[in-house]
């Protein structure tokens, strides 16, 4: 929801001791204001109406030309709103002031970073900043309009990555940014479609390297025998990732009491936005019985973040620091590979293949919006509903 109204900003005067009069908008619990031209004195207004009083020198015009602005204010908000889509703060205050969205790309992709940022988006909006800074490299710091980013100019892109030293893979998620990028042009009237350069371009992808270990490396990870506390968190964080369907550190990061339901985790993974909702094994209960005070509903239920404002700063630490462990942890347990948290990810898939679970049932599990995508984490098994497969899958002896 939102609001506009007409007010004397009494906190700012001008140089003949003035009041600007401002639109001030209120959306999200944030607010911003946009300046009419006018201003008065405190005298010269009725707080009561939000109008000028009778004692202003242009009375009648301005209250009439006050009135016809909320109205159209009003308007753009009414037609927003009953696009039934969401909108953000900047694209209603460009529509309330009748400006058309820019379409120079290295603007827009700056307007986009901010609201992820404003969103709590962190992890996205650094994806963005990421590619931002290659393509101006390209670009030798040149902006551009949409209209001249076409497959000439990705094709040019993909090319100079290439001469980088960029991998396929990496070359890969940069255009998938840059088409994001696009798209979200698109939708906000900022490019068209008729342009479109990913029609033509195909965005190349190489098949990952296998990450998966298997039952008998996970068995040997969970009964390794450690005397560091913090070792021993790493342990329980890994073994917590594979029991709950290879959950993302992210979301392990940030799961609370409240996401509990009747021994089930119901939780939003970040990433994507999903709601996740996964039965508690009994393996994982234990894990989180070390750990959480269950009677504080916004208590962590494990100990990788401490403090709500800077959990995004102290999950990417935690993170590191837990891999690090990992590693060693890995070592131990004579694993094949390198042992990372995302290890016990692909190795949750890769056990579900190899145990004759379907790829429909697995893409579910991890919350691939494709087949497709599941594909990259197996390792190329035989094939031979959620919550049975979870239990075959997690169950080492």
């Amino acid at each position: 929801m939102a609001s506009i109204k007409v007010i004397l900003n009494n906190n700012k005067v001008l140089s003949d001791g003035s009041h600007p009069i401002i639109m001030q908008i209120i959306k999200d619990r944030k607010k911003r204001v946009v300046y009419t031209g006018f201003s008065a004195n405190k005298s010269e207004w009725n707080s009561n109406s939000n109008s000028p009083s009778k004692k202003h020198p242009n009375y009648a015009q301005l209250k009439l030309y006050l009135k016809k602005k909320l109205v159209d204010a009003e308007t753009c908000l009414m037609e927003l709103e009953t696009k039934g889509k969401p909108f953000s703060m900047d694209e209603l205050i460009l529509k309330i002031k009748g400006e058309k969205k820019t379409e120079n790309v290295f603007t827009f992709w700056e307007v986009v970073i901010d609201e992820l940022i404003r969103t709590g988006k962190i992890g996205n909006s650094k994806a963005y900043i990421n590619t931002f800074s290659i393509f101006k490299k390209f670009r030798k710091e040149k902006d551009l309009t949409f209209n001249e980013l076409n497959y000439n100019m990705v094709k040019k892109f993909d090319s100079y990555m290439l001469e980088q030293g960029l991998q396929i893979n990496g070359i890969s998620f940069h255009m998938r940014t840059l088409r994001a990028l696009y798209n979200r042009a698109v939708k906000d009237g900022g490019a068209s479609k008729d342009n479109y350069p990913y029609e033509k371009y195909k965005i190349k992808r190489e098949k990952t390297v296998h990450r998966a270990l298997t039952k008998e490396e996970i068995k040997r990870i969970r009964d390794v025998k450690l005397d560091d506390v913090y070792m021993r968190l790493a342990q329980d964080i890994f073994m917590f990732s594979f029991y709950t369907r290879g959950m993302s550190f992210i979301d392990m990061a940030y799961l609370k009491v409240k996401n509990l339901h009747n021994n089930r985790l119901q939780y939003r993974r970040a990433k994507t936005g999903q709601m996740f909702t996964i039965k508690l094994t009994d393996e994982a209960k234990a894990i989180l019985d070390k750990y959480a005070d269950f009677s504080k509903n916004e208590h962590y239920l494990l100990p990788i973040v401490q403090h709500e404002e800077k959990k995004f700063a102290e999950y990417k630490n935690s993170m590191r620091l837990t891999n690090k462990k990992l590693k060693i942890i890995g070592e131990l347990a004579e694993c094949s590979i390198p042992v990372t948290t995302y290890v016990a990810r692909h190795s949750w898939a890769t056990i579900a293949k190899r145990g004759g679970i379907s790829t429909t049932v697995i893409s579910e599990g991890l919350g691939h919006a494709t087949e497709h995508i599941t594909q990259v984490y197996l390792d190329g098994f035989e094939n031979k509903v959620l919550d049975d497969a979870n239990d075959i899958i997690t169950n080492l002896d």
